[in-house]
């Protein structure tokens, strides 16, 4: 008896979770139809010419033809020629399942009639978003957008007076030959025009495989450095600091004046230095880029030590960047500090070689090869 209620049991659970499964696959799958479903209501200028399809809801006695029109702006973005664009973007559309016309209606003009009104809300939407890219910040945008759907109420009021509300044929189809033409002049979506600054920011930070010459080849092993970078540029010209750190078991004593670590420790090794460089070619994907600089080498006890001792030399560096531009992007409406900028990120490949003389015993150089990733940008301005 204790077995067949076991089985029993463990029966009705197996139906359970089945029966569990089966609703929540439902429960997906009407999401998913519903969320379809919610995109078929709206239809775009760019779909095309307004049909007959495009009218579904039922005429009410009050109005015998009615294009439910929407006219909005949102945060988004746009990748358009590789180029991504984030801001605030004016949209518009028609509501299909609230849009109507009369049965008796349904002719050729007053199809043309509704297609004007259409094409004025295209208009009104591309001179919004004309009208965003000279926003001093984002708080202005909503006074804007109340004014532009003032102007395009207004004016499809002017429309519908003008020809009677469809009854004068010939004003529907001056309007009709207007309205088209000046939407084959502009383009659905206008890039914005910024002038730049000549100056760029950005930092990196990656890793530099160092190998070492002279009798730096004697103390140090090859070592592996973390390195940060910051960089600026005026026009063509990049000045930039760097600093890598790394450390190394140490083959023999290494001595500067006072300056002791016995064979066999450790040793922090820091390169700090300031560079120009300039690039020779470039591409909207590609950079090679020469520098040279100054600067100095740490040599230290390895440790947290408050009291560990410490020496320095001068530096010279000089090497060449590889950077393979990666993504670009522009923000053009102002929002933080009301700054508008554009940007890119990149990979570098870095070869540099440092020189440094800590004293006739203790001198030599290093060949460093880096990987890095890194950003970069410049400040835009209205025209």
């Amino acid at each position: 008896m204790k077995l067949q209620k076991l089985r029993l049991k463990i029966l009705k659970t197996f139906l359970t979770f089945n029966a569990m499964k089966k609703y929540f696959v439902l429960i997906l799958l009407c999401t998913f139809s519903n969320t379809i479903n919610s995109q078929e209501y709206r239809k775009y200028w760019k779909d095309g010419k307004l049909t007959w399809d495009d009218f579904q809801a039922q005429p009410t006695q009050n109005n015998p033809t009615y294009l439910a029109y929407v006219l909005m702006y949102q945060t988004d973005k746009k990748v358009i020629d590789d180029v991504t664009y984030y801001g605030v973007f004016s949209d518009a559309y028609i509501d299909k399942s609230l849009s109507f016309v009369h049965h008796n209606l349904k002719d050729e003009h007053h199809l043309e009639y509704n297609q004007v009104i259409f094409n004025l809300v295209e208009i009104h939407k591309r001179k919004l978003q004309k009208r965003i890219y000279t926003l001093n910040n984002i708080y202005e945008v909503n006074p804007l957008f109340s004014d532009s759907k003032s102007q395009l109420e207004r004016e499809v009021y002017n429309f519908q007076e003008e020809g009677n509300y469809g009854i004068q044929l010939d004003v529907t189809t001056q309007w009709l030959l207007r309205t088209s033409e000046e939407l084959a002049a502009s383009p659905a979506f206008e890039i914005p025009d910024f002038r730049k600054s000549n100056w760029t920011y950005g930092l990196y930070g990656g890793v530099d495989f160092g190998f070492y010459g002279d009798t730096y080849n004697e103390v140090f092993n090859s070592t592996i450095a973390m390195s940060l970078g910051f960089e600026f540029s005026y026009k063509k010209v990049f000045m930039g600091l760097n600093m890598n750190f790394t450390n190394s078991k140490l083959n023999t004593d290494l001595m500067d004046d006072s300056f002791i670590i016995p064979q066999g420790e450790r040793s922090t090794i820091g390169l700090l230095n300031g560079y120009f460089g300039y690039p020779v070619y470039e591409t909207k994907k590609f950079r090679i880029m020469p520098f040279a600089g100054y600067g100095l080498t740490f040599l230290s006890e390895a440790g947290n030590e408050d009291n560990k001792q410490e020496t320095s030399a001068a530096t010279s560096i000089f090497g060449v960047n590889f950077d393979l531009k990666n993504k670009k992007t522009v923000n053009f409406t102002p929002s933080l500090f009301d700054i508008r900028e554009e940007g890119n990120s990149y990979f570098r490949a870095r070869i540099f070689m440092s020189n440094s003389n800590f004293n006739p015993t203790l001198k030599g150089y290093s060949i460093n090869i880096g990987l890095f990733y890194g950003i970069e940008g410049r400040f835009l301005s209205k025209k």
